[in-house]
């Protein structure tokens, strides 16, 4: 235990004296003048960042930790209220880009603080509950899935998707039939299934069809039994439009975020 602590006690003295050693120090001068230099250039990000750094590469030099802590508080305030300005003037030119791309859809507000949604005219229940088709859903945060939709007389219990052009093709994950997302309807002789790929599930298929809008773009429902289709215009248009709304929405709402972060932040040092 002696040789344990006595050896500990060497390397915390080791330690010590290098980070005062006149190395260490030159390199802690120079890194300040570095941090006015990007203060001056109205870089406050990167000077947080680089003061964050030297505290920790200088943890055993108080002097120097002191010095970086109080240099960060000091603008720590212009740096939020930068940060919030900025991200503000972003949105203030989302807002418009959002209203264009938005006008074919409509918007449903969320319940119990959940995301509101969007769905285009064209693919609603009502505008296509006897059509096999596939269709874009997104949220208010950006989060977009695709939906397939089968209807016709006969179960294909179709659990994926092949969605493919002349050359190039996507197959979508399996959603297994019983899954939450891969649902049945039966009324009267006709049936509906209806699977929804979330969270990554169509393993690109929506930018697969954004990209390719232009061309003859068919999709086939795997299953039990198969059913072929070819993608309507008007389908593909849904669905290259909702993709793009999808972007700005989720580029809005991490704006949207970062300005709550650094309001809370402000709010600490006020």
């Amino acid at each position: 235990m002696k040789t344990t602590a006595a050896s500990f006690i060497s390397i915390m003295i080791i330690s010590l004296l290098m980070s005062c050693s006149p190395v260490a120090e030159k390199k802690a001068e120079s890194d300040f003048q570095r941090v006015e230099s990007l203060v001056t250039s109205h870089e406050l990000s990167n000077a947080m960042q680089l003061l964050d750094s030297m505290m920790v590469w200088n943890k055993d030099n108080y002097g120097v930790v002191g010095k970086a802590l109080k240099r960060k508080n000091a603008i720590a305030l212009d740096y939020h209220k930068g940060v919030i300005q900025m991200s503000g003037d972003r949105i203030n030119v989302l807002d418009p880009q959002v209203m264009v791309l938005s006008k074919g859809f409509i918007f449903k507000p969320g319940e119990a603080g959940r995301p509101g949604s969007y769905e285009h005219k064209r693919q609603t229940v009502e505008s296509s509950w006897n059509r096999t088709f596939l269709k874009i859903v997104l949220n208010e945060n950006g989060d977009a899935w695709m939906v397939s939709h089968y209807y016709g007389k006969e179960w294909i219990d179709h659990t994926s998707l092949r969605i493919y052009d002349d050359k190039n093709y996507i197959l979508t994950d399996t959603i297994g039939l019983g899954h939450e997302w891969n649902r049945k309807v039966e009324d009267l002789g006709d049936r509906w299934e209806t699977v929804e790929f979330r969270d990554g599930s169509d393993a690109g298929a929506l930018a697969f069809i954004h990209d390719n809008y232009r061309k003859s773009i068919k999709v086939k429902f795997t299953g039990k039994t198969f059913q072929y289709i070819v993608l309507e215009n008007y389908d593909k248009e849904a669905i290259k439009n909702g993709w793009e709304l999808a972007q700005v929405l989720k580029e809005r709402y991490g704006l949207r975020e970062t300005i709550e972060l650094h309001q809370a932040e402000l709010r600490k040092l006020q």
